[in-house]
């Protein structure tokens, strides 16, 4: 249990890390101002600063600790970002000594050398307080992170390279299979400026090469590979990839895996049975086209609309590196957006929206319609809106929408019908959603590779049971003489004592007290009398019947 609340507590550490960033960072700004105006700061003011910037400080740098065991992010960085955490929160602590002393000066006003030695030693922790934060954005934005916007990079290769000759597309079950399932389940953390755990998953020699836990796939050897055994395990275990809350692969998607892997997990070439469909569930099988030619490229969203939804506090990043697909994301603005909010800000990026959460939003069926014409959504987030049958009939016949999250919604069983007319489903979320048990089984019984998880809990199997004790005298302790005989009372289980009164007392036995002595069961009348005779047993031995010959 105290492991599961260390980890808890290590969850922390994004909620405070940007506290001692601002204290500091004010605390230093007050000095400026008294350089600048040549007038005293007020100690109070920057007492409290300093002080809670240390308690910030070592929070911070405590809970990061806790956490670094989570993630999988790379190890060099990890490291780096620790003592540079662990540095700021000694700065800040000395900071805050310093202080103290300069606050108590008996003169009422600090000398001029106590005062320059407290601004030098806040300028050596804000020295380290840069580039603990630089570090830290390193291993949750991927390298080069604060500096992409000024350099003038070429976009890496998309997975599906366009290409003037069709056969070299057509020709690889891995370009038209495999790397799509790597862009859209694992790219977000495993591509080249991130490399969470050291593991690239969006070009072969990362592939190939694993990560810091040893190779992810054996070819020809699917049991044996780590990217398989991670993508088995339940939503629960701390290994299972990817995370909980990230988009995650169908069934058909990891047999397909499983597949290639057998087949010894080739870059060029056909594997048999392995086509474009063989991802996808039967009831949609991907249209002739889509196996002849890539797809159409997605132009960029546009700059401008890219900045109002992150004025608006929405999350909105690519899908994966380079690609234009974005994944959008209302948390942090949920409880104040509308129909109208959800109109402007997402109607300019239509054609980019790949996934999409509008979990705990205030809209209506109002919104849907526009959703609907998203071509390239394949993750909706609805849960906890009130959203109803006529919001969800829109979704109908949407050609590549593959996961729903329907979960505390206000649906009946006439959305049945618009569910099922989802070609490309392939996972649903229906708990507390309205639906009856007849209309969710009927969602299972004509789409047998549909995920559909209703919040059942499946009562857990016995792997073994122990068998029933059975009392008996017919086996005698080692070296001991045979018991006697069982009661004869049909079905008896008590053994039978050798003595018919209690040896200490004289009185009648009582059955629940017994005790097993020289290998024969001895009877006493009460709780107490046990105890007297394992005293001194040679006292009452001449009151037992003599042991068999």
């Amino acid at each position: 249990m105290l492991t599961e609340w260390l980890r808890v507590a290590g969850r922390f550490h994004p909620l405070v890390l940007h506290l001692p960033i601002g204290l500091i960072a004010g605390a230093a700004l007050l000095e400026i101002v008294s350089v600048v105006r040549r007038a005293p700061v007020s100690r109070a003011a920057s007492s409290v600063l300093v002080c809670f910037a240390a308690l910030a400080a070592a929070v911070t740098a405590g809970s990061g600790y806790l956490l670094q065991g989570e993630g999988g992010y790379d190890d060099d960085t990890v490291y780096t970002h620790r003592w540079l955490g662990f540095t700021v929160a000694g700065c800040a602590l000395v900071l805050a000594s310093l202080h103290t002393v300069m606050s108590r000066s008996r003169s009422g006003r600090p000398a001029a050398r106590m005062v320059w030695g407290y601004r030098a030693w806040l300028l050596v922790t804000l020295g380290f307080l840069v580039p603990a934060g630089h570090f830290g954005s390193t291993l949750t934005r991927g390298d080069g992170y604060l500096t992409a916007p000024l350099r003038d990079r070429t976009p890496p290769a998309p997975l599906i390279p366009p290409t003037g000759d069709p056969p070299a597309v057509v020709e690889s079950s891995y370009r038209l299979v495999i790397a799509p399932i790597f862009e859209s389940r694992c790219a977000k953390c495993h591509n080249p400026t991130k490399k969470k755990g050291k593991l690239v998953l969006i070009e072969q020699a990362g592939i190939l090469a694993g990560g810091k836990s040893g190779p992810v796939i054996v070819p020809g050897k699917p049991e044996q590979s780590e990217l398989v055994r991670r993508l088995r395990l339940g939503m629960t275990e701390e290994d299972h990839m990817p995370p909980e809350g990230k988009a995650q692969p169908t069934d058909d998607e990891i047999r397909a895996l499983e597949q290639w892997i057998a087949a010894g997990a080739p870059f060029e070439g056909m594997v048999a049975g392995l086509t474009a469909s063989a991802a996808a569930p039967p009831a949609a099988p991907l249209p002739p086209a889509t196996t002849a030619a890539a797809p159409p490229p997605v132009p960029p969203a546009p700059k401008a609309a890219l900045d109002r939804l992150r004025e608006a506090l929405v999350h909105v990043e690519p899908i994966s590196q380079g690609s234009s697909l974005l994944w959008i994301d209302f948390a942090a603005a949920a409880k104040k957006t509308s129909d109208a909010d959800v109109a402007a800000l997402l109607e300019p990026v239509r054609e980019q929206v790949a996934e999409l959460s509008l979990a705990g939003c205030t809209i209506t069926d109002a919104a849907m319609p526009l959703i609907a014409r998203m071509p390239n959504l394949r993750r909706l987030d609805l849960r906890s809106t009130p959203i109803t049958d006529v919001g969800v009939a829109p979704l109908a016949g949407h050609p590549h929408l593959e996961e729903l999250v329907l979960a505390q919604t206000k649906l009946s069983d006439a959305a049945a019908e618009s569910l099922l007319a989802l070609p490309a489903l392939r996972t649903l979320y229906l708990w507390h959603a309205g639906l009856s048990e007849e209309a969710i089984g009927r969602l299972r019984t004509e789409r047998p590779s549909l995920r559909v998880n209703a919040g059942e809990v499946a009562d857990a199997a016995a792997l073994e049971a122990e068998q029933d004790l059975k009392f008996s005298s017919n086996a005698p302790l080692p070296g001991a003489a045979p018991a006697a005989p069982a009661a004869s009372a049909p079905g008896a289980s008590a053994l039978v004592p050798v003595n018919a009164t209690c040896p200490v007392t004289g009185n009648p036995l009582n059955p629940k007290y017994q005790i097993v002595y020289k290998g024969r069961v001895i009877g006493f009348c009460c709780p107490n009398c046990p105890g007297e005779f394992w005293a001194d047993p040679a006292k009452f031995e001449a009151k037992l019947p003599p042991p068999p010959p």
